[in-house]
């Protein structure tokens, strides 16, 4: 048993790198505006990068055919080409090699009968996920070849918070083998885990809702205009809610003023509502036997909210972007394991230890 849990450990660990890596090389990406330099999509030929100064040439030459370089980038050189082409290369490589180490181990786990029912249902959704999110990364893509030099905003977002969920699912599954080889101990009643449990469940949601604003901040530019915290220009809100110039809904998701209200608002909730949440728990001494996870994630939520601050003062520096979107990842990733941690206790609860002995009493 042990032998079979450490090769599901050592896979889903493996594919969790895999998938934290891919979102970092996504972010580079984004924010060396590359995601559009190959402008051809072919899953065999396409981990062949150009080998020789023609090749290069050609690559280059399509690329000349399409919006990006004709309105933006028209006095772009070969060798500021190769490095946009770089990013862009790894990034669909990186995505390809997912598909390796997760579904060859699989299939191989599958055939020898190593998941339940319940593992089963997990891994189907984890890879519809997949390959929906490989569907995206085209989809993407696609929207910016036709006749604007960006992609669309809305398929952005919908890439990026699909990694996001696969690896918190990931994340979750990995947790709760690992949670099987030692015995939680909990001296919380079964009420107030179930209502810690929620209250990490709505913060989940709430910090992936941030994530969807801040992927369309990131996909219209919208953290270069307004600059200044807490004001946007001479006010609290953006021109475009003063103006009394909304034509309808849609237009709001278009206007970068809006979107980037949009994020501070949501971002504030979630700071808010996430501090509320741990502070509770910490006080109901949910956290005593991992006080390490409290502090680490009181200090991440603070340094994330802080350093999207400084990155909109700084107007969106390529490190700091960066190292917030991995931020965001490292949260996600600590709400995760305070879920799975929560979920552990209330299967142990003192209350139902009780009930446990009461039948055991009876039969």
């Amino acid at each position: 048993m042990h032998s079979l849990e450490n090769k599901k450990l050592a896979w889903l660990g493996t594919n969790l790198f895999m998938v934290l890596s891919m979102v970092i090389i996504g972010g580079i990406t984004r924010l060396t505006d590359s995601g559009l330099s190959m402008t051809t999509w072919n899953l065999i030929k396409g981990l062949i990068p150009p080998l020789n100064q023609e090749e290069w040439i050609n690559v280059f030459n399509l690329y000349k055919n399409y919006p990006e370089y004709n309105f933006k980038n028209f006095s772009m050189t070969l060798e500021e080409f190769k490095k946009i082409f770089f990013w862009e290369y790894i990034h669909r490589v990186w995505g390809r090699l997912i598909g390796f180490t997760f579904f060859i181990p699989l299939f191989y786990f599958w055939l020898r009968g190593y998941f339940n029912k319940n593992e089963k249902k997990l891994i189907f959704l984890i890879s519809s996920l997949g390959f929906f999110q490989a569907f995206m990364g085209w989809y993407m893509v696609e929207s910016g070849l036709i006749d604007q030099p960006d992609v669309s905003h809305f398929r952005l977002s919908v890439h990026l918070i699909t990694a996001f969920i696969i690896y918190s699912l990931l994340l979750y599954y990995f947790w709760n083998i690992h949670l099987g080889k030692r015995k939680a101990v909990n001296d919380v009643s079964a009420h107030k885990t179930n209502l810690h449990k929620k209250n990490f469940i709505i913060s989940l949601v709430l910090l992936l809702t941030t994530v969807l604003a801040g992927a369309l901040v990131s996909g219209t530019e919208a953290g270069l205009s307004y600059n200044n915290f807490p004001y946007m220009g001479d006010g609290f809100l953006p021109p475009i809610l003063t103006s009394g110039e909304i034509s309808n809904l849609k237009s709001l998701f278009y206007d970068q003023g809006f979107l980037q209200f949009l994020h501070r608002l949501v971002a504030t909730i979630t700071l808010l509502y996430l501090l509320h949440t741990i502070f509770k728990a910490n006080k109901d001494h949910f956290f005593n036997n991992f006080k390490q996870l409290f502090y680490f994630l009181f200090f991440m939520i603070i340094l994330q909210y802080s350093l999207g601050i400084i990155i909109l003062k700084l107007y969106v520096p390529i490190l700091l972007g960066l190292m917030h979107q991995i931020g965001a990842l490292l949260i996600l990733s600590l709400l995760v394991i305070s879920l799975c941690e929560a979920k552990k206790m209330g299967r142990n609860s003192p209350h139902k230890q009780n009930l446990n002995v009461l039948v055991r009493i009876k039969s």
